[in-house]
């Protein structure tokens, strides 16, 4: 069975979905995982569903789905080699009988700096992709990986589980990750890069999405109600 949700808020991590007010395609929700990195090798932290968007921080404070993976290669490292890494470890889910520890069968991410430079020239965060199966299926992955004041850096990245029929089912973690840098089709979404995860791709794919903004209801990147988010997570 696959992973179900809340529509918004703390996931408990449910199988079953009530009759009412739920999707009827259990894919309908994103995955978002926010953690620390620990020691440049572990991220760990919780996960939250939502089909609105980012989670507020006080969603994933309560969330009791935590998750802790190791990554092949040294975080640092990733943003100025470029290439591809692989997760291993565990995540807590309730599908029906409790929360149990579940492992993906494969999750290879891919990191890339942001063209957006703050004063000292650096760049203000990293895009993050991910490719991966589960027992539930396939899953492209989109983030940003953000360093704070003290030094500390967090991980959010969203998840999207995708049918069997999905185009992106092709796509590696190169091209998840290109379509939102500098130069790719969606780069709009840089900012906030799981607004480039639609619950299915139109029949033009793959042409670029809608710009960021269109995609979240705004009328400019400047309104974008995503930032609001990220500004109370990250100050």
């Amino acid at each position: 069975m696959a992973p179900k949700s809340k529509k918004r808020g703390a996931s408990q991590g449910k199988a079953s979905p009530s009759k009412k007010g739920r999707a009827a395609d259990w894919r309908t929700p994103i995955f978002y995982w926010r953690g620390v990195i620990e020691d440049e090798w572990v991220w760990s932290g919780t996960w939250v569903a939502s089909d609105s968007g980012l989670p507020e921080l006080e969603d994933f404070e309560k969330s009791a789905n935590t998750f802790r993976l190791t990554c092949s290669e040294m975080f640092g490292m990733l943003p100025m080699t470029e290439e591809v890494a692989t997760f291993t470890g565990s995540y807590k889910l309730d599908n029906g009988a409790g929360l149990q520890d579940v492992k993906d069968f494969q999750h290879r991410i891919k990191v890339v700096e942001s063209d957006q430079l703050d004063a000292m020239g650096l760049a203000k965060w990293c895009v993050v992709g991910a490719r991966g199966t589960t027992e539930f299926g396939e899953f492209v992955s989109l983030g940003r990986l953000d360093r704070d004041f003290q030094g500390g850096v967090t991980l959010t990245l969203a998840r999207r589980y995708i049918a069997d029929d999905d185009p992106r089912c092709k796509m590696g973690v190169d091209e998840v990750v290109g379509r939102v840098v500098e130069n790719g089709p969606d780069h709009s979404h840089s900012e906030f890069p799981w607004t480039a995860l639609p619950w299915k791709v139109a029949g033009d794919w793959p042409a670029p999405l809608p710009p960021a903004f269109e995609a979240q209801g705004g009328t400019s990147a400047a309104d974008h109600p995503e930032r609001l988010r990220l500004a109370k997570i990250f100050g």
